[in-house]
């Protein structure tokens, strides 16, 4: 053996069936995978080596080489997982190269697919499997654990560990990089550095996922392979060349809809220009008004300030004369202004006295309400005394109470009951339970051992009652023939067990086979009806209306997937009318076919409808040929079976041509009163036998119910005693644990005492303070008396000075009053002139306000305009020298020209806005076409880098799947079919299988299952040289290959996966060959599993075996 060989490395998982832990059965099935290098190795070194290679192969180790053994940044050095699907733990360590898993179908070869995409953050429709991650979690376990061990860079100081872990409840998954909490993006992040692409069909193809390679279209198949063998900086330029295509055509299909919409409003504009002359004349019309109505704002306005000036002067002169008037009249006057001065200060005074009065009535009244708030506030503090007075009597009778339960508490005190211990009554309780649950424990097995006969004895009686019913079933026809569908015809017997038992659902009865439903009445002729009939004639099943004929077809054909014959007949019985015995036995027939069958009218009608039987002769003894002749003849007749020969007659009208068919009676296979006495003796003797295991069974039953009453009556005993125990227990402890109490009881009521003492002194000071206020409210209550008092005096006095006030105001009115009528006509000329001037005054105040609103609302007009004071001036002369009513005549004639200039309102609107859409547009249309050459120009220039390349790229992978496919004498090829439109190009794979063929496009309709796996996995190893993803993985791709081509196709990809400086590749097969090429740098992963596995992995050690194996056969030799 060569001491330098590899070293092997062994990884397991063990697994418990969820059933079986449920049920509580011990079983476990353990899982373990042997890696196997080399079949040469040194046994004492290997314990070492593979400690060495394992501290090598971990997160925490020192900084090796990051290719030193082979892997490429990014390789998967270790697999770990726990609970995941069937796997309760299991380790892998692949090599560098080609890693073959293998084991049997069931294993868990593709679970390490599974862990690879899950662990790797990917999704799980990647796999094409679950749609969840909670399904990954293995069943009756709460979380999975996928830890992943990936080859550094080299600028890395140690390899990337990926650590997921799955949760059932939730449905979700928790990251963990480098032994740190990480998010999703993080691990994805990572994933894109190291160039690993599960997302890729090209470089990871699951078991479910092969069949949509085959089905991934040519676009698609170019993009992958992109991004699975060429330079990154390939897929940008593919990215971009779509980008700037959809671009460039967007902009060209844009210029194009800009010419069509520049053309079409030109021509819009052209035929809108007289409208538009003809609004522009009406909107200097317009104008014209506008300007005309600003101008008669402006002589309004001048004539207002005209009117006010004029009222102005008018003003001054009335009160002019008014001076001039008073001046003349004054010395007349003075006396009545005197006596009018002296009447005003009496009247003055007697509305002070007025004033005084009501101030001494609201005193007095103010004085009332005090004296009886004072009496009210008496009143509620004499209520809230009383009330106090009750408080303080419910507090002493509670105090009272508590002193006596205080005395009564240390006379218990002073009375200690006897010890209670708790452990010593618990123990005795305890044992009693005990015998209990082992009484409890056996009556669960003699229930459990009381069902076991119970379901046997079941079955036993079932088979008992189906033996009996078979063994009846044999004395009877149906219960024969019953014997032989079953036997021959076992869809057609279901069907008629089915529809025994649920007859009740259709419309009308459904009949069973005419073979179990009819009967021959006289067995000579059964062999002559037999012969008329084929096997769908005794088979099916007959109908009466079309419901339950499509309900039948459902359930039977739908539902069940049986193989049966239905029919339906709504034609009764008596519609088939039959010719009569006579004339049967002129021609020669002892009678008609359907006269010998018995059995339901339905049935019989079918048969007539289907074969005739009504018009069918049968007889003993053959016709002569006068007889035979004649039936020749007879067009009613086409059937008839006489002696041992059965006549078939085919009439043809139109060429009035008859042929006969004629064939030998075989003897008929139904209708048979035959048993099968061996069958029979069969059932009775497993009958007896049966009967005798029943009778066992029921002696077994009464043995075990008898030990079930015996221990039912122990358990019932030693309860009562378990239950007096407790009561007792229950007594003591209460009065022990009454007893503890006192003290704190004892306590507590004497601070609840200490705290009723205080709420009493409390009350009692409330009460005095409230008997304070009272003393309080009676005082008030005085003083409030004492004031009304003299507030009454003191409206008296006012009132007497009102009174004298009132006759002096009388008196000094009378004199003014007689001295004003003696100047009476001196005042009312005075008076005119007053009210003359008040009127001037409010007209000359009136012409202000206008002349001033007019002012501003020209004001305002020219405000409005671009350059107020030039449009005032031109108001101004356009109204100078006009009055109001020549401009209103200047605005009715433009009014009237006007309304000749008839134009579309919205016609000028539209002509700006088209005008400056099109100004718009025409600019776009600039913008565009610039826009359009530059990307033409991007274009050609990106796709002179990007089309050489990817035809190179191209021509590579063809050379290696062509020489592929030569090896195993068939064709192949890989095109690139290109388009002015770069999301259109695509990837084709062509292949062809014969000689005779012409090369074909791979699909997954056109080749078959075995042709489309060897097709992928030739363009999958074309890819490998290129390949940029650190790892591939490949499911079962064997699937449909015919052994040749599954051994040759393992041929090419050993080689071309074992080549140095390739990338690392998992190949999952179940591998049902030998013989099969082996490279020293493959390793191989052995999958073994089954209930018998060790408990410890390292126990079952496939390497070890073989050098144990290798040493015998050495110390042998």
């Amino acid at each position: 053996m060569a001491s330098d060989a590899t070293s092997r490395r062994r990884s397991r998982r063990e697994r418990e069936d969820s059933d079986e832990e449920e049920h509580g059965a011990p079983r476990r099935q353990r899982r373990r995978v042997t890696e196997y290098e080399s079949e040469d190795s040194d046994g004492d070194d290997t314990s070492e080596q593979q400690e060495n290679e394992r501290a090598s192969r971990t997160n925490g180790a020192a900084k090796p080489d990051f290719d030193e053994d082979g892997f490429q940044p990014g390789a998967i050095r270790r697999v770990k997982v726990e609970n995941f699907v069937t796997y309760e733990k299991a380790e892998f360590f692949p090599g560098p190269n080609l890693n073959m898993v293998i084991g049997p179908n069931g294993t868990g070869k593709s679970s390490l697919v599974c862990a690879i995409c899950l662990g790797l953050g990917y999704s799980p429709k990647h796999l094409g499997r679950a749609g969840s991650v909670k399904e990954f979690v293995k069943h009756g376990k709460a979380t999975a654990t996928i830890e992943i061990e990936l080859q550094r860079r080299r600028q890395d100081r140690r390899n990337h560990v990926v650590q997921v872990q799955i949760d059932r409840e939730r449905n979700s998954s928790r990251f963990r990089l480098n032994g740190k909490e990480a998010t999703h993006k993080a691990v994805q992040g990572l994933m894109r550095d190291l160039s690993i692409q599960v997302d890729n069909l090209c470089q990871f193809l699951p078991q479910d996922r092969v069949v949509e390679f085959a089905g991934c279209t040519p676009v698609d198949l170019l993009h992958e392979t992109l991004r699975a063998a060429a330079d990154p900086q390939m897929l940008r330029w593919q990215t971009e060349l779509q980008e700037l295509h959809k671009d460039h055509k967007d902009l060209q299909q844009r210029s194009g809809s800009h010419a069509e919409t520049l053309a079409n409003l030109e021509n819009r504009q052209q035929a809108m220009q007289a409208d538009v002359d003809r609004f522009r004349e009406r909107e200097e019309a317009l104008v014209r008004i506008d300007d005309l109505g600003d101008a008669r704002k402006i002589a309004h306005y001048l004539f207002l300030r005209t009117k006010y000036r004029e009222t102005e002067r008018a003003y001054k002169d009335a009160r002019h004369l008014l001076q001039q008037l008073e001046s003349e009249s004054a010395p007349a006057l003075e006396a009545v202004n005197s006596k009018q001065r002296y009447h005003a200060a009496v009247a003055a005074a007697v509305q002070a006295r007025h004033a005084a009065v009501r101030a001494v009535d609201g005193a007095a009244d103010r004085a009332l309400n005090a004296c009886e708030n004072s009496q009210e506030e008496m009143a509620q503090c004499q209520a809230k005394i009383d009330a106090e007075k009750k408080v303080f009597d419910v507090k002493k009778r509670e105090l009272g109470l508590i002193k006596t339960r205080i005395g009564q508490l240390e006379r218990r005190l002073k009375n200690k009951p006897s010890d209670f211990d708790p452990k010593e009554w618990n123990q005795k309780i305890r044992a009693q339970e005990h015998s209990i649950r082992e009484l409890e424990a056996e009556d669960r097995q003699i229930q459990t051992r009381i069902r076991d006969v119970q379901e046997r004895g079941r079955r036993v009686r079932d088979e008992q009652n189906t033996l009996a019913r078979d063994l009846s079933d044999l004395d009877t026809q149906e219960g024969q023939q019953l014997k032989v569908l079953e036997k021959h015809f076992p869809d057609v017997a279901a069907a008629w067990k089915w529809l025994r038992e649920n007859g009740e659902e259709f419309q009308q009865e459904v009949f069973g086979p005419p073979m179990l439903c009819c009967n021959v009445k006289d067995k000579r002729y059964s062999d002559h009806i037999q012969a008329m009939l084929q096997l769908d004639d005794f088979m099916c099943f007959t109908a009466q209306t079309v419901d339950d004929h499509k309900k039948l077809s459902a359930q039977l054909y739908g539902k069940l997937g049986l193989s049966v014959s239905i029919r339906t007949c709504r034609s009764s019985f008596s519609s088939f009318n039959k010719l009569p015995a006579e004339e049967a036995q002129r021609m020669g027939f002892d009678c008609w076919a359907i006269d010998q069958l018995s059995g339901p009218e339905p049935v019989l009608a079918m048969l007539c409808n289907e074969k005739k039987l009504h018009l069918a002769g049968i007889g003993l003894k053959d016709v002569n040929e006068t007889q035979y002749e004649a039936l020749m003849q007879e067009d009613k007749v086409q059937n008839w079976a006489t002696g041992n020969q059965l006549y078939a007659v085919k009439r043809r009208r139109d060429l009035k041509a008859v042929s006969n068919t004629t064939r030998e009676i075989q003897p008929g296979r139904w209708w048979k009163d035959e048993v099968d006495l061996a069958e029979k003796q069969e059932l009775q003797r497993r009958l007896d036998e049966v009967k005798q295991n029943m009778a066992v069974l029921r002696e077994e039953n009464t043995s075990i119910k008898k030990e079930a009453e015996e221990n039912h009556a122990q358990r019932e005993s030693i309860l009562a005693v378990t239950e007096d125990l407790k009561e007792q227990k229950k007594v003591l402890q209460k009065e022990f644990s009454e007893y503890q109490a006192i003290p704190a009881k004892l306590e507590h009521e004497k601070k609840l005492g200490v705290k009723k003492q205080d709420e009493l002194e409390s009350c009692r000071a409330v009460i005095i303070d409230l008997e304070v206020q009272c003393d309080k409210a009676v005082l008030e209550t005085a003083r409030a008396g004492l004031t009304y008092q003299q507030n009454i005096a003191n409206m008296h006095d006012a009132q007497q000075a009102l009174i004298e006030g009132q006759i002096r105001e009388i008196e000094a009115r009378s004199d003014f009053e007689g001295l004003k009528d003696k100047n009476t006509t001196l005042v009312k000329r005075l008076d005119h002139e007053k009210r003359k001037i008040a009127e001037v005054e409010r007209e000359k105040q009136s012409s202000k306000y206008e002349a001033r609103e007019a002012h501003d609302k020209v004001q305002e007009m020219c405000v409005q305009a671009a350059d107020p004071a030039a449009r005032q001036v031109y108001l101004t002369e356009m109204a100078a020298g006009k009055t109001l009513e020549d401009i209103d005549n200047e605005i009715k004639a433009e009014s009237a020209k006007l309304e000749l200039l008839h134009a579309n309102p919205n016609a000028m609107r539209d002509y700006d806005k088209r005008a400056k859409d099109i100004e718009k547009i025409r600019r776009e249309m600039e913008e565009a076409q610039s826009k359009s050459d530059q990307r033409m120009r991007q274009i050609t220039r990106l796709r002179e880098k990007w089309e050489p390349k990817l035809e190179e790229l191209v021509r590579q992978i063809n050379d290696a799947f062509a020489y592929n496919f030569e090896q195993i004498n068939c064709g192949g090829e890989v095109r690139i079919h290109k388009d002015e439109d770069f999301d259109q190009w695509a990837l084709d794979i062509m292949v062809k299988f014969r000689q005779s063929e012409t090369l074909q496009k791979l699909d997954q309709h056109r080749q078959s299952g075995g042709e489309r796996a060897v097709s992928t996995i030739f363009f999958l190893m074309a890819l490998q040289s290129m390949a940029r993803s650190p790892f591939r993985v490949v499911d079962e791709i064997n699937q449909g290959m015919d052994p040749r081509n599954e051994r040759m196709v393992h041929e090419r990809m050993v080689e071309i996966a074992c080549r140095e400086h390739t990338s690392q590749y998992f190949l999952i097969t179940p591998k049902l060959l030998t013989g099969l090429r082996y490279d020293e740098r493959m390793r191989v992963l052995c999958i073994a599993s089954g209930e018998h596995m060790p408990t410890e992995g390292k126990k079952l050690d496939f390497g070890r075996c073989l050098q144990i194996h290798k040493r015998s056969i050495g110390a042998a030799a």
